[in-house]
């Protein structure tokens, strides 16, 4: 009997990528990073367990089919609600202007327009899996340019299909550029058709008589089928597999069954996305990046540099706060898991060298290894920038900002007109508490207006700004906003300008208490414990237990809270040789 090769190679894989992703989880680094270099490891370049490089192409392809599979069950229009204005318009400005850099740069160097709009597609995919790993992780999804990156993400990851499409069109040689992508739209718009007229008439009423079998099995592997069935007719059309694969994904996702198969299948992701990423490291030669380790090391730096001035300038431009910005900018500087599914369809329409597909394959691997490192130079960047005059202030508000706190004394400066802001300046109202508002949101700063207040259009986190507001005679400091970076950065303005004035901040999380603590904030509101102190006592008044055994619970949770407070005051007061 013939040894089972390829289930051998397989299953190499699969063993050594649930050991990486161990590894790397208990280490808080990305898994994606270590199956990246695990394909390194054993590929061709490597140890060499696996060295068929027609194999290893199969198994990228079938890694890609799957991957887009499931992102085509789980996306919606409905994710870009509240985020279309920067996901659409950010988002599509973003990808233009990235190709029209590409465009130019080979005009320069004297390549074809075609691999300068190659090139600028590749470098403009940032990676999804590790930016919201970095998000999860440090509990900053619901953060301003958390949102933003999610939204700019799920466009470019939306962009990848049409993107695919233009590559392989622009791609196939022995025809002119035109017909080439004529020829590509006619086949997507085919394909788009015949997938929404099956998925409007056949499929419903076909998924449904399976459905009354009750057998599970049978509606999983019919899915399956019609998914790969898709996916093949795409192929077959000269498009790519994986553009058949999205689609097959989204046409299941809008039938009433949708959720059953993102149910049965998104489970496997993670074995799609070990595949898809440790056969990128086999690819990777690591004998050509070091025979062109100058000429790479230049690719990565720029790519790095172009990404992250593009980003921070397009949301500076948009009136988002150049904290957020530079932040932003700084998380979507590298080069995503997408832009390998671009450089497998450039590889395989033939449209591009293989020096040139090596370069930006070597250059894609190593701005994702860089990731990590790049994520840490957040703090670093944000404090530079604080030395900036005017660096919160948008340019066509330098003139127009004025000290509204100018007639004020012993006044509160509150950041933020949210609706914890805009119940705290309420009582302030009433109470006649003199106060100042900090905000960057134009709706928010109209509606303040509206209230006829006292209103600055800036950012809280930067000194000039602070000083406008009427930092060094203000009471009190009342950060009304949960932002882990910037939350920092404001603490540390505030105790570089006035040290004496009170400082209240909020933060979600009950880690974060000592820190900010630590830090120099007089006062740290924690939503997590004032919201396990309301479910206590509201479910436990539900379930009829008496007010002094309530209370008792309630103590508790205050208990813990001021030894959480203790201890970092203590920590603080030893650092600052107390």
């Amino acid at each position: 009997m013939a040894h089972p090769t390829f289930l051998t190679e397989f299953l190499i894989i699969l063993i050594i990528a649930t050991f990486v992703a161990v590894v790397f989880d208990r280490a808080r680094l990305p898994s994606v990073l270590g199956f990246l270099l695990t394909g390194v490891v054993i590929g061709p370049q490597g140890l060499g367990l696996l060295s068929d490089v027609g194999r290893i192409y199969q198994m990228a392809e079938i890694g890609v089919v799957l991957l887009m599979l499931t992102i085509g069950l789980e996306f919606s229009i409905d994710h870009l609600k509240g985020l279309r204005r920067i996901a659409i318009f950010g988002g599509g400005l973003q990808l233009l202007l990235s190709i029209g850099i590409g465009i130019l740069f080979a005009m320069i160097k004297g390549w074809t327009v075609y691999s300068g709009f190659f090139l600028g597609s590749v470098i403009a995919l940032s990676s999804t899996a590790i930016v919201l790993k970095y998000l999860i992780d440090r509990g900053e999804l619901d953060t301003t340019y958390g949102r933003i990156a999610i939204g700019i993400l799920l466009f470019q990851d939306f962009a990848v299909v049409p993107l695919m499409v233009l590559t392989t069109g622009f791609g196939q040689p022995g025809e002119g550029m035109v017909q080439q992508l004529g020829l590509a739209l006619f086949k997507t718009v085919l394909l788009i058709v015949g997938v929404v007229g099956f998925a409007n008439f056949v499929l419903p009423h076909f998924l449904r008589q399976v459905a009354r079998s009750r057998n599970r099995e049978i509606f999983f592997l019919t899915a399956i089928v019609i998914s790969l069935g898709t996916a093949w007719l795409s192929g077959y059309l000269g498009l790519s597999l994986a553009i058949g694969a999205f689609f097959a994904g989204f046409m299941f996702a809008n039938t009433d069954y949708g959720h059953q198969l993102i149910g049965d299948i998104v489970p496997f992701r993670h074995v799609f996305v070990s595949i898809f990423f440790v056969s990128i490291g086999l690819l990777f030669d690591v004998s050509f990046a070091r025979d062109h380790f100058l000429l790479i090391g230049i690719m990565v730096g720029l790519v790095i540099l172009v990404n992250f001035v593009l980003m921070t300038l397009l949301l500076i431009a948009f009136k988002y706060p150049p904290r957020v910005a530079l932040v932003t900018g700084l998380i979507l500087s590298q080069i995503g898991e997408f832009s390998f599914l671009l450089l497998e369809a450039g590889r395989s329409a033939g449209g591009i060298q293989p020096f040139f597909y090596q370069a930006l394959l070597s250059t894609a691997f190593l701005t994702i290894l860089l990731t990590p490192f790049l994520f840490a130079l957040v703090p670093a960047v944000l404090k530079m920038s604080e030395k900036i005059p005017f660096f919160g202030i948008p340019p066509d508000q330098w003139k127009k900002t004025e000290r509204a706190s100018s007639k004020l004394k012993s006044h509160v400066i509150l950041c933020g007109f949210g609706p914890s802001g805009r119940d705290l300046a309420q009582s302030f109202l009433e109470e006649d508490i003199p106060f100042v508002v900090l905000e960057m949101n134009p709706k928010k700063i109209h509606l303040a207006h509206q209230q006829k207040l006292r209103v600055i259009y800036g950012d809280a986190a930067n000194a000039e700004v602070m000083r406008r507001a009427g930092i060094d005679h203000a009471r009190a400091v009342i950060v009304s906003f949960a932002d882990p970076i910037g939350m920092e950065q404001i603490i540390r303005v505030v105790q570089s300008l006035n040290p004496d004035t009170f400082l209240v901040v909020r933060t979600r999380y009950e880690r974060e208490i000592a820190r900010l603590y630590e830090k120099g904030a007089d006062l740290v509101v924690m939503e997590e414990l004032e919201a396990s102190q309301e479910l206590n006592r509201t479910l436990l008044s539900h379930f009829k237990v008496s007010p002094k055994k309530i209370e008792h619970h309630l103590e508790r949770i205050r208990a813990r809270k001021e030894l959480l407070i203790e201890e970092a005051i203590m920590r603080r007061k030893l650092k600052d040789g107390v």
